[in-house]
């Protein structure tokens, strides 16, 4: 029935979190807990280790993202019986971690939206800086871009967050006059934030950048860290670990070293990781999109023993 004695054990498991299957030939039908589909659409290869939704394209390498996902702590310590060569993070302790009360709050008084057809006289510098950085319209709209031409944040463009409820939690600006200093200014409140958790989905590979400009060339379903760093016991980095979110990595070029610190803090969880090249770019916000997806395409998947091959090439 199976090549692997263990399958037969793996099936029992997979049966407990998404429900009886439907044999057909070397595969297996599930109920598509993906996209909800009222047919089986789900089809795992227990021999192939994969799995992929016929109704939504959902896909994985890897058996284990399934009871990642779909299941709960019992199942993945059960899991574990037949990949021992993985020793996975505290996700008891991740798990049980409670989420703090999301925060919330105020753009600035100033703040005047670049999403509109007509905009003020004062809004022809900001949009030429735009223009300038690639930034179309679509962007504008779809990151909710706005300016300030007075107050604090004078002759700076405003890059707000969304919760997932659709408050402000954050935001941060960028100025458009060479006069002013610091470049980049952020935000009252704590960075310890999913930037735009509205947009995201979760069941798809969100793209972990540096700043809000490289999340604008990366596209949908992007994440600007705010910086070159991830704590494991950030809001970010638990949801990754929490929805087993694959993960495609694109740090700037001279954060070589802290990326790899990354990958090895997310192959501790057993995420699905992809490392993309920035080299030859000051940073993805300066990439030309096609030079940008074409690499987003080719960047390969880094498990255990690339992770190692990459560490002593760098020692």
């Amino acid at each position: 029935m199976f090549k692997d004695p263990a399958s037969a054990k793996k099936k029992r498991i997979l049966d407990e979190i998404l429900g009886s299957a439907q044999r057909q030939g070397k595969e297996y039908l599930y109920p598509s807990r993906c996209c909800g589909h009222h047919k089986r659409k789900l089809s795992v290869n227990f021999d192939k280790n994969v799995g992929k939704c016929w109704a939504c394209d959902w896909r994985t390498k890897n058996l284990r993202r399934l009871v990642r996902r779909w299941g709960d702590v019992s199942h993945i310590h059960r899991w574990k019986e037949f990949d021992a060569d993985i020793e996975l993070g505290d996700l008891d302790n991740l798990f049980a971690k409670q989420e703090e009360t999301s925060q919330r709050i105020d753009l600035p008084n100033e703040f005047q939206t670049l999403t509109g057809r007509t905009h003020p006289a004062s809004a022809r510098v900001p949009l030429n800086y735009l223009r300038k950085r690639a930034v179309v319209g679509k962007d504008i709209l779809f990151w909710k871009i706005g300016f300030c031409a007075s107050g604090e944040y004078k002759n700076r463009i405003i890059l707000p967050s969304f919760d997932d409820e659709g408050y402000c939690n954050f935001f941060t600006s960028r100025t458009y006059d060479p006069s002013v200093w610091p470049p980049y200014l952020n935000g009252p409140g704590n960075k310890d934030i999913i930037f735009n958790e509205l947009l995201i989905d979760w069941e798809r590979e969100v793209t972990l950048v540096e700043g809000v400009f490289d999340a604008i060339v990366a596209g949908e379903n992007s994440i600007p860290l705010l910086g070159s760093t991830l704590r494991e016991d950030s809001k970010l980095f638990r949801k990754i670990v929490m929805n087993d979110t694959p993960v495609l990595l694109g740090l700037d070029n001279d954060a070589h070293k802290k990326a790899m610190k990354l990958v090895k803090a997310l192959l501790a969880y057993d995420i699905e990781v992809r490392l993309m090249d920035t080299s030859g770019h000051k940073d993805i916000g300066e990439m030309p999109p096609d030079v940008f997806h074409e690499r987003k395409d080719k960047a390969p998947f880094i498990d255990s023993d690339a992770y190692l091959f990459k560490i002593a090439l760098m020692a």
